[in-house]
């Protein structure tokens, strides 16, 4: 078997994972999308006469017990050429082609972490709250919406303080100043509300906000769950605030048993077996669902506390049969830790051999490559 990962080499988790892979003796093959470009190209392959499919994709074929991790592959391009009259058509074709291929291969005897159906499925920040409390889960008080008077009844009745948060994670480039502009969580108030105009040029997510004693990054590897506490000093809303400044404390906790059950029937039902999951905790210890990014950071785990092992522990999930109930704590050790990829890179940068944005983004695993770029 060879591991698939559908994402640039050297995005920031694709690096790490690969060289890791790598140095353990399994094959690693990259495809970053669909795209004019020849190692981006791809090909599906029906022969009658063997009643076989093949998929091709850039300089490899797809073969019977692969795992496929659909990490962050770039969005479908077609060829700059492409005359102004036909670049709708062409942008179609390319998005359509890239659905039937990512879609296909959950019909083919491969691993796909994650399935596409389920990570389109469950990308979604409703059916994730849906979902979460359908489990037994405990989720806040919450509207999504863009009704002016909608939201400014929710604020009014909520007895707690509110937030508030986007949909997806966008960045802005700061053209005078240099630099860029992220969203984040924030804390609002009815007298920061903005007119009703302000509130309808874009649907936001509001929710009453848990009063927190800290943070839960959890991540999810098929049947095994891993709790981690992030620590933070200052109490700062969005925990993701500090830990960019290396500015909270990482301590591996238990999972309570009614969440960890949750979970499990979450990830069951939304189809997926990997992901990063936001929970915060409050002062009676009860855990709170806020969110899942199906294909989340977790590497920045091991900066801010080695014996975390998610590097070492992720490369024993996917190198491990699908559906796999054995602990990766068995396999981990046969790959190297986190901290030795991080040695690997400073050699890299020591012999100045050549580096790109990507391969700084690579060794800083908190960020995400499409911040790094566009800083």
């Amino acid at each position: 078997m060879k591991v698939v990962i559908f994402a640039h080499p050297k995005e920031n988790h694709t690096w790490p994972v690969k060289w890791a892979l790598e140095q353990a003796g399994f094959e690693v093959a990259c495809w970053d999308g669909l795209s004019w470009a020849e190692q981006q190209q791809s090909s599906l392959l029906w022969d009658t006469q063997t009643k076989q499919m093949k998929v091709e994709l850039g300089s490899f074929t797809v073969e019977p017990g692969d795992a496929i991790w659909i990490r962050r592959p770039g969005h479908p391009t077609h060829h700059p050429s492409v005359v102004e009259a036909d670049k709708k058509f062409a942008e179609v074709e390319y998005r359509s082609f890239y659905h039937s291929i990512a879609y296909t291969l959950e019909t083919l005897p491969v691993w796909c972490i994650n399935r596409f159906s389920g990570a389109r499925f469950i990308h979604n920040k409703a059916v994730q709250l849906q979902l979460a409390q359908a489990c037994g889960l405990r989720i806040p008080g919450t509207l999504m919406s863009n009704s002016p008077s909608r939201i400014r009844g929710f604020m009014a009745g909520s007895p707690d303080r509110t937030i508030g948060k986007g949909f997806t994670p966008h960045v802005w480039q700061r053209e005078n100043e240099g630099g860029v502009s992220v969203t984040e969580t924030f804390e609002l108030t009815p007298e920061r509300l903005p007119t009703d105009e302000v509130l309808t040029y874009a649907p936001a997510i509001y929710q009453q906000m848990v009063d927190k004693q800290f943070d839960i990054r959890m991540v999810l590897m098929g049947s095994r769950i891993y709790s981690f506490a992030l620590l933070n000093a200052k109490k700062a809303l969005d925990w993701r605030q500090d830990a960019g400044l290396g500015n909270i404390q990482l301590e591996i906790v238990p999972t309570p048993p009614d969440v960890e059950k949750g979970i499990l029937e979450f990830a069951r039902r939304a189809n997926i077996c990997f992901g990063s999951v936001d929970f915060a905790v409050d002062h009676d210890g009860q855990w709170w669902f806020l969110e899942i990014n199906e294909q989340g950071q977790f590497l920045w785990l091991d900066q801010f506390n080695p014996q975390a092992r998610t590097l070492e522990k992720f490369c024993a999930f996917i190198t491990a049969p699908e559906g796999s109930t054995q602990p990766l704590e068995k396999r981990e050790g046969l790959f190297p830790a986190f901290s030795e990829y991080i040695k690997y890179y400073r050699s890299l940068k020591e012999n100045q051999e050549p580096l790109d944005v990507a391969a700084a983004v690579a060794a800083s695993p908190f960020m995400s490559w499409e911040t790094q770029k566009a800083g």
